[in-house]
């Protein structure tokens, strides 16, 4: 491993490439098209780094969360639609989904009464904003635990295509 920086304020991309316990020239070698001298313009934020070039290292640091924090953050389309997710323990995760689905259980009638006019009026608007709240907490769950499958797949050996497999099949 290479000596690490000691400078403060580092970005999240030299964060992720020193966990990853990588030199600017290691992370390189594991990209297609990123140079270390591109690699070191994102990390003193000479340089934006295209989607591409976050994937690219996303794959080489094996931090796919980068990809939502710069979904969630960098981009104008993701900062408005994108969620940042934490990425947590699996019991953690799974505790919140549950917590989330108990939570909505009781709701889905009113959620029916409201839709059952085709539009939302003024005096559904309050109940309305709550339960679009909780389903917002269930789809930050769910995508917590997709995010979560990514990142350990390689780390715990997560047969990861065979999950693919399986999901397609119940398409």
């Amino acid at each position: 491993m290479g000596k690490q920086s000691i400078r403060e304020n580092k970005t999240i991309y030299q964060i992720f490439r020193e966990t990853a316990g990588l030199t600017r020239s290691e992370a390189s070698e594991k990209m297609a098209a990123v140079s270390d001298s591109k690699i070191e313009k994102f990390e003193y934020e000479l340089q934006d780094p295209t989607p591409y070039d976050i994937v690219q290292m996303a794959d080489a640091y094996k931090r796919p969360d980068l990809c939502n924090y710069f979904c969630s953050h960098k981009c104008e389309i993701g900062h408005r639609y994108v969620p940042e997710v934490e990425v947590s323990d699996l019991s953690d995760i799974i505790l919140e989904t549950i917590a989330s689905l108990n939570e909505i259980n009781p709701l889905t009638t009113r959620l029916i009464q409201i839709a059952r006019g085709g539009k939302i009026s003024d005096d559904e608007i309050k109940d309305f904003a709550f339960i679009s709240k909780k389903l917002d907490e269930i789809s930050l769950a769910v995508d917590a635990l997709n995010l979560w499958v990514d990142k350990t797949a390689s780390e715990q050996k997560l047969n990861i295509e065979l999950l693919h497999s399986e999901k397609e099949k119940l398409k």
